[in-house]
């Protein structure tokens, strides 16, 4: 498959180029303090862990496809944009409590053995934003036109901003029912952010015309909903062996993801009961996890959450073909979304 090739070159070039970003930081840390050069050395580790750079890939192919080239600056650019990726996630697995990302231990997690969990949770919230300033830097100083990066600048502290709205949202449901316009509110600012910003990176440094940046949004909107609903039904459903670590989390948590939004729509009266016991006292979801999958199953809800993605991707994948992008590049997007509606038949 063209994806799955692509995305292999492409996350091996980026993360040469990931290398070769982080001798400047540690040479700067080592300047200025011992314990900050070790923080940089971990925090070099974390962010090249192994491990497909989907949001990086989505740029540069992006860009790839207006301008026709790979070039320095755009993989400067993407050097920037894992780096505020894993600035995310930093914040996300300390919010959530998780324990491993990417087949390591999660950064809060890092610097506790001779500290204390206070410690390692402070350092993580630091750290996040100091990615955050380090990916600004890294697309500040590309080298692309100057009016250029302050379209791109806009566009990540707008998705930042936005980013952080949505983890409050999804935070929030942990403790209510939020019905589907509250899930879609809170989707709409999360990984459809996310979609957006990187592609719309690539696109405009690209020089895309502007009827192609339009379609691009809603495009994007559409892939990262199909992305979010699956990735829900995935670490719920997928087993072990698939997940790669314990499924279930997010419920464990009391998280909605859609296929519960949709349960506690379609739930006869002693399902919503049941699902509402279980839910309001979440000591009980570690016992009952078997059980909200079996009611998620029964009320059609999981089938009406794959539908909605599906329904997504094929909207996502119509508006892609209208675009002018590159034959390479716009097979690229197509595929991936195709992926997304595909493996969704892995897990009932």
């Amino acid at each position: 498959m063209i994806y799955e090739k692509l995305l292999d070159n492409y996350t091996e070039l980026i993360n040469e180029t990931l290398e070769k970003y982080f001798e400047g930081t540690l040479a700067d840390a080592e300047d200025y303090d011992p314990f900050i050069y070790q923080v940089y050395v971990v925090i070099r580790e974390y962010v090249l862990r192994p491990g497909k750079r989907l949001a990086s890939c989505s740029t540069l192919l992006a860009y790839k496809g207006y301008s026709g080239e790979v070039d320095e600056e755009i993989l400067n650019v993407c050097v920037g944009v894992e780096i505020y990726r894993h600035g995310i996630l930093i914040h996300d697995d300390l919010v959530d409590g998780d324990e491993h990302r990417r087949g390591g231990k999660a950064f809060h997690r890092l610097f506790i053995e001779d500290k204390d969990d206070r410690f390692g949770e402070g350092l993580a919230v630091f750290v996040g934003n100091i990615l955050f300033a380090l990916a600004l830097q890294a697309i500040m100083g590309s080298g692309f036109d100057r009016d250029c990066i302050d379209k791109i600048v806009e566009l990540f502290a707008a998705d930042f901003k936005d980013v952080n709205e949505s983890q409050i949202l999804d935070l929030l449901f942990e403790y209510k029912e939020p019905g589907y316009d509250g899930w879609q509110r809170m989707a709409a600012k999360r990984a459809a952010v996310l979609f957006k910003t990187t592609i719309l990176t690539g696109a405009i440094l690209g020089d895309a015309p502007q009827m192609d940046i339009e379609i691009l949004k809603e495009a994007s909107k559409n892939i990262g909903f199909s992305f979010d609903i699956q990735d829900d039904i995935i670490g719920t459903f997928a087993s072990v062996e698939q997940y790669g670590r314990p499924v279930g989390g997010d419920i464990l948590m009391g998280k909605k993801p859609l296929h519960v939004v949709y349960a506690l729509e379609m739930a006869d009266k002693n399902q919503i009961k049941e699902l509402r016991r279980v839910f309001g006292e979440k000591e009980h979801l570690k016992t009952d996890l078997q059980k909200v999958k079996r009611i998620v199953k029964e009320t059609g809800a999981l089938d009406k959450a794959k539908e909605k993605s599906r329904e997504h991707a094929e909207k996502a994948s119509r508006l892609i073909d209208e675009t002018k992008m590159e034959g390479e590049t716009k097979a690229f997007f197509k595929e991936f979304i195709e992926y997304i509606a595909e493996s969704l038949d892995w897990y009932k």
